[in-house]
């Protein structure tokens, strides 16, 4: 895991590199839609949770308007604001964004993509923390399921959600 000074000085990259692309294609460019959500990412692990939304609210703007509401780059962009919301302890908002973003990948993506589990995953967290944990066992069953077929029975990602299910219990 890095530690804080390699999060910073990564951030402190994307940020440079961001600025650099503005002024060449200016704010509105869709290619900067990932650094953006990029950018939100590192700042939410850095814990600036007004920044991490900020940048993930502006990324979702330009993937929606460069590809549409429905389209799956706009799914990772409510996914990753539901983590953000989840943190600040606002369940029906980190709710709503995981079954938004879940809604998304699975009409683009079908059923068994990978998009479709981790969404699936992040949703079953948050109706753990509301106290429903029959459908957190379900969400985490989906999810456990694609992960298998997908990735494999070994892959850390699926050994994350069994872990996450064994929680339940």
């Amino acid at each position: 895991m890095p530690n804080l000074t390699d999060l910073r000085a990564r951030r402190d990259m994307l940020e440079f590199a961001i600025e650099s692309r503005q002024r060449e294609s200016g704010p509105d460019d869709p290619a900067l839609a990932n650094d953006l959500r990029e950018l939100g990412r590192l700042s939410h692990e850095l814990g600036d949770m007004i920044d991490a939304q900020a940048q993930l609210r502006r990324a979702l703007a330009l993937h929606t308007e460069a590809f549409g509401a429905e389209h799956p780059e706009a799914a990772t962009d409510i996914n990753h604001l539901g983590l953000i919301l989840h943190d600040l302890g606002d369940l029906d908002g980190a709710h709503a964004a995981f079954e938004r973003a879940l809604a998304i990948d699975e009409a683009a993506l079908g059923q068994l993509h990978p998009s479709v589990a981790r969404d699936a995953n992040n949703l079953a967290g948050v109706l753990k923390d509301m106290g429903d944990s029959f459908s957190a066992q379900q969400a985490l069953d989906w999810a456990l399921s694609i992960y298998m077929e997908t990735l494999g029975p070994d892959h850390p990602t699926t050994q994350t959600v069994r872990r996450n299910r064994a929680s339940l219990m």
